[in-house]
């Protein structure tokens, strides 16, 4: 009975020891693919191609926290005529 709660106790043990893999993005890529479209202390504009919008919400959650101190928050996204994606984020 020692053996199996010792066992099971060194598998709990381990379960809690696990790490998480902090995303970090690429930023030398994601310049080549990254427009301002426009920007202020409550939103900010990205227009994009060739990237998914994770790696551009990491971009705007920098921008929000080093300006206003607050967290970006997704609000539109839409297709230009160029085949491009504009994503507007609010700072709250």
């Amino acid at each position: 009975m020692k053996k199996k709660l010792f066992i099971c106790l060194l598998l709990a043990l381990g379960a809690c020891a696990h790490s998480e893999e902090i995303f970090e993005p690429e930023y030398n890529r994601l310049a080549t693919h990254i427009n301002v479209i426009g920007q202020t202390s409550k939103y900010v504009v990205y227009e994009y191609s060739d990237i998914r919008v994770d790696e551009v919400a990491a971009v705007a959650a920098v921008y929000c926290n080093d300006h206003c101190g607050k967290v970006a928050e997704l609000y539109d996204i839409s297709l230009t005529p160029e085949h491009r994606r504009r994503a507007t984020f609010i700072c709250r």
